[in-house]
């Protein structure tokens, strides 16, 4: 054999023993060598304080929402559920255990406990009456824990049940620790209650709150006023992964300067006046955004005092952190907040064009606009009503743009005229916003998981397909819609339900009417859900009923033009007030029904003199009742 060969055949099989012996490597390495972690959801970068406020920089990763609350003492995560054999009707303990048990998604830790000991955590004590134990905690102060209490204020379990009244002998520092709620475990669970959302929003240690909503990713800062608190937590609910983050103590960090105005419109300017005395060498000034640097620039070193005027010309909606520092530290800190206002088109038909109008997200209450279209010059003046600017306007096709001017700057709109499908504009119509119905927070407090199938497909002789969605899915999609409908707790439609799932998981695709209707109706007979006149809420957010009417008047009321405030249960224009049984109106009222049948039922149940009186009422047209039907022919 030639020489040559043998070189070919030993390199041969040496690449192959080579190639075999990284194989085996890359077969017997650890996954966490091979494979590369996704980036983390929500995680927070940056804690501190801002003259006056608190601030939060953060990194995200897609749609939700996060929670920023003031706490006055340092917030507590471990929980104890206590236990005694003297308690007074507490067959539904294990459900009241597995509902706080939920809260382990946000980083609590449960224990239930019968030992007699109260140290410095959360202590439930679920029992009707007081355990001894308790009560000489409270008295002596022996510790701070907080205690959540439910039973009755004049029970004592001493050797037994006692009466004694322990409650109204307490002193007020005493009563703080001490948070009760009345009857016994059994009562209170089915009156529907739960201390879930009191312990995990701290109710009874909380200054103050805000909510924002999120969408794609990115940084983000948010910010809380202070005053008397020292710690911030941020709950966060963002593409069904739920958490929770406590800072250490926030103390104030310098002098605090103030920009005037501290809070204004990207087409604003902002002056800050920086007044330094003797500094320790050179001073310097920053403004940070989102936790990058997006001005530094180099004062001087002071030696008795200067002043240095400050333009702050920013555009960029958000938080701007200013400080100015030397040798020594921060020297004094700021804070710029530059609002962001959106102006969205939601609903559109031939002859009518509803936009959604919001700052940082909250719709604008009650301003004027002035609009005109394209380079026209004869502009005519609107009114927003919460959130809401509906414009008669008949359009060309094709691109139009309206240009909206609110607080002396014009935004323009395009808007795209186009044959408008009259379902999808009502269901738009007088909505901040058509949004997403499939989505988290309830999944962190659910047991069971039953998945529901949708049938969709784009044509009748089409084998439609299925997707299955989790109970989570379908309970969380109610908060997020309703967050960026920026519609609260109101109830939702069917069709904006079967709108979303359309839009967001069907590819465009229709989806079977039943479907939706029967995935809804199993919600509601399983509980999750409460249903009236094809409206649909959360559980335990109110009367359905009163929420339903209150929608649809609001909706009324906004496409009709009418201005009005909304106080209550109470819609006031400037010619009457719309409101329900039981409310006071200060001018002529309007009743709200759900019918006839309701109407004269409620006359029914009135003794001759309050009817007689309803009468003359209703004869001097200072009251007068109107099922919702109705509301039309009034406005």
């Amino acid at each position: 054999m030639k020489l040559l060969n043998i070189v070919i055949i030993v390199l041969a099989v040496l690449f192959l023993v080579l190639l075999g012996v990284v194989g085996f490597l890359l077969l017997s390495s650890p996954e966490s060598n091979i494979l590369e972690s996704s980036p983390a959801i929500f995680s927070v970068l940056e804690t501190g304080t801002a003259a006056d406020r608190g601030y939060s920089v953060f990194n995200y990763r897609g749609e939700g929402q996060v929670t920023v609350l003031a706490l006055g003492s340092k917030p507590k995560t471990d929980i104890h559920i206590m236990t005694d054999e003297n308690a007074i009707e507490t067959t539904g303990f294990e459900t009241f255990v597995d509902d706080l048990r939920s809260l382990e998604v946000y980083g609590y830790n449960i224990t239930v406990d019968d030992s007699p000991i109260i140290g410095e955590g959360i202590y439930v004590i679920p029992t009707g009456a007081i355990p001894s134990y308790v009560l000489f905690n409270l008295q002596e102060g022996t510790s701070q824990g907080t205690i959540f209490y439910i039973g009755k204020k004049d029970l004592v379990i001493s050797s037994g049940i006692k009466k004694q009244d322990w409650y109204n002998s307490l002193t007020d520092d005493q009563k703080h620790r001490i948070i009760c709620y009345d009857g016994t475990l059994d009562e209170f669970l089915a009156n529907g209650n739960s201390l879930f959302d009191d312990i995990l929003y701290e109710k009874w240690n909380q200054q103050s709150n805000s909510t924002i909503y999120l969408d794609d990713s990115g940084l983000k800062t948010v910010s809380i006023q202070l005053a008397d608190t020292h710690y911030i937590r941020l709950i966060y609910d963002v593409d069904n992964s739920f958490g929770m983050y406590d800072s250490d103590e926030l103390k104030p960090v310098g002098d605090m300067m103030f920009p005037v105005p501290q809070n204004k419109f990207p087409w604003e300017k902002s002056n800050l006046l920086v007044s330094l005395n003797k500094t320790n060498g050179t001073a310097y000034y920053s403004v940070k955004k989102d936790g990058k640097i997006v001005e530094q620039e180099v004062l001087s070193r002071v030696s008795d005092s200067n002043v240095f005027p400050k333009k702050l010309i920013y555009s960029e909606p958000g938080y701007y952190i200013i400080e100015v520092y030397d040798n020594s530290g921060v020297i004094s800190s700021g804070l710029l907040h530059v609002k962001d206002l959106k102006v969205n088109l939601i609903g559109q038909n031939d002859l009518s064009y509803v936009f959604n109008i919001t700052v940082d997200g909250e719709p604008l209450k009650s301003t004027e606009a002035f609009v005109y279209i394209g380079n026209s010059t004869s502009k005519k003046k609107f009114y927003i009503n919460d959130g809401i600017l509906t414009i008669n306007a008949k359009l060309d096709k094709g691109e139009n743009i309206f240009n909206i001017e609110i607080f002396d700057s014009v935004i323009p709109t395009p808007v795209y005229k186009q044959s408008g499908n009259l379902l999808e504009f009502y269901l738009s119509y007088g909505l901040p916003g058509i949004g997403l119905i499939l989505l988290v927070y309830f999944g962190a407090r659910m047991t069971k998981k039953p998945l529901y199938t949708l049938r969709f497909g784009d044509v009748g002789s089409y084998v439609r397909p299925e997707i299955c969605i989790p109970t989570e899915a379908a309970m969380g999609g109610f908060k997020k819609i309703r967050a960026e409908m920026n519609i609260g707790n109101n109830p939702i439609t069917s069709e904006e339900f079967a709108i979303s799932i359309k839009r967001y998981h069907t590819n465009g695709a229709d989806v079977t009417e039943g479907n939706v209707e029967e995935l809804l109706s199993s919600l509601v007979k399983r509980g999750y859900l409460e249903t009236h006149r094809d409206h649909y809420q959360l559980k335990g957010e109110g009367d359905i009923k009163t929420n339903t009417l209150k929608r649809m008047v609001r909706e009324k009321l906004i496409e009709t033009g009418t201005m009005f405030d909304e106080k209550g249960n109470k819609f006031i224009t400037n010619g009457f007030e719309i409101g329900f049984f039981g409310e006071k109106f200060s001018k002529k009222g309007i009743i709200i029904v759900d019918g006839e049948s309701e109407k004269q039922r409620f006359i029914d149940s009135l003794n001759d003199i309050n009817r007689a009186r309803l009468n003359v009422m209703r004869a001097n047209s200072t009251i007068d009742i109107i099922p919702i039907d109705r509301l039309d022919d009034l406005l």
